[in-house]
């Protein structure tokens, strides 16, 4: 059976194996993969939202056959260990635990194992002569089941729950745990977690041992080669071509995200499947861009809707961040801004002393609306400005190619 454009961009999850885009740049591959092997070195992998940590971590334990479980964060610490423990959690397992941990560990394992088959997993699951010893026992459950990687992904949903600081304490102490732990023992159970810089930061700082146990690897934007990886391999599954002015403009639009690339390869390949034609063309991603707009991220859209004027002649909320999007850095002074800006508005103001009306708007969108971040910089030292949401300057990008926007300053 024909594989869908829906089977291989998918955006809204991690990537197929046989989807997966080598990250050569900065050896990130390489260092993650060495992370994995190395003797009690426990892993965090920080960037933002989009540039693909979950798929890295994924497709590496699984082309290294090392066997993970994977856990959402958010929930508390001892919730977090009782999800782990339900996916690998079996008779054999509590047999295992019992020979080499004791009966008082297998009881609890029995407990967790009895909750998952009714499934009642979010009911309290207490023993309590053993609760003070629970990372420990999930540690000996996990190794019983020869998992060796215990995968705690989205670490920054943690930031917006009451319980944070206490989970951050004991995942800090887990970290110990196992990190002493593989001293003793030749199949110790490694922990990875990935997470946004801001969050992430605020873990490795926690304890001042934590970042001698812990591989920090930054997972980067990836550039454009990379990126065109996954059209070459979606091509060959699809038996599609993108043509090059459409190829260039994904890549172009992705600003570095393998989510956007995704995004945008799904919509233009199903027109020209659904069209049964062979090759993607500039009018398909023109065709697209609404649908495409409307499927991005729901966070992403409504803040923009939100900060975006509803009348207006220049409309300087939008102005500014249109002004942004043009711009190649990440982080801007305000002068350059300012010369963007009348880029967006060619002929109307004469020089960059009558834009002084622009300072009101950007503190609106950086506190009021929550689009901008600064450096927090004295002016005589050009504060520098940026997107809070790194996806946010793609998805400006976009709504320019809709509304026909021309010069758009990319390269």
């Amino acid at each position: 059976m024909a594989e869908r454009p829906e089977d291989v961009f998918t955006p809204a999850s991690p990537v197929r194996d046989d989807m997966f885009a080598t990250r050569r740049h900065e050896r990130l591959e390489e260092r993650v993969q060495g992370a994995l092997h190395e003797l009690g070195r426990q892993i965090i992998a920080y960037g933002p939202t989009g540039v693909g940590k979950t798929s890295l971590v994924r497709y590496l334990c699984r082309k290294n056959s090392i066997k993970y479980v994977r856990v959402e964060c958010g929930a508390p610490f001892d919730e977090m260990l009782r999800d782990a423990l339900a996916q690998v959690v079996t008779d054999e397992v509590i047999e295992r635990v019992k020979s080499k941990a004791g009966e008082a560990e297998a009881g609890f394992l029995t407990g967790i194992f009895n909750a998952k088959v009714k499934g009642q997993l979010g009911e309290d699951v207490k023993v309590a002569e053993v609760r003070r010893a629970l990372p420990m026992i999930v540690a000996e459950a996990l190794e019983a089941a020869d998992v060796e990687v215990l995968f705690l992904d989205n670490y920054e949903n943690l930031r917006r729950q009451g319980h944070a600081p206490e989970t951050k304490q004991a995942i800090v102490q887990f970290l110990k745990t196992l990190a002493d732990r593989a001293a003793d023992t030749d199949d110790a159970v490694k922990l990875a977690i990935a997470g946004i810089p801001e969050a992430s930061e605020e873990l490795v700082t926690a304890d001042e041992a934590t970042a001698r146990r812990l591989s920090q690897i930054e997972v980067t934007r990836m550039p454009p080669d990379e990126l065109d990886e996954i059209l070459r391999s979606g091509e060959q599954k699809l038996g599609i071509e993108f043509e090059g002015l459409c190829r260039d403009l994904i890549l172009q639009s992705s600003d570095g995200f393998p989510y956007y690339t995704h995004l945008i390869a799904l919509h233009c390949s199903r027109r020209a499947v659904n069209a049964s034609r062979q090759f993607v063309e500039l009018s398909d991603f023109e065709e697209s861009i609404e649908d495409i707009i409307l499927d991005c991220d729901l966070a992403l859209r409504s803040a923009y809707r939100n900060a975006v004027e509803t009348s207006g002649d220049v409309r300087a909320r939008r102005s500014i961040m249109e002004a942004m999007a043009r711009l190649n850095n990440l982080e801007v002074p305000f002068r350059d801004i300012r010369a963007s800006f009348m880029e967006v508005h060619p002929g109307r103001y004469a020089s960059p002393s009558e834009l002084n009306f622009l300072s009101p708007p950007m503190s609106e969108l950086r506190d009021k609306y929550d689009i901008l971040a600064d450096k927090n910089l004295p002016k005589s030292k050009n504060n520098l400005y940026r997107f809070k949401n790194p996806l946010m300057r793609a998805y400006v990008r976009l709504t320019m190619l809709r509304d026909n926007k021309e010069q758009l300053g990319l390269s």
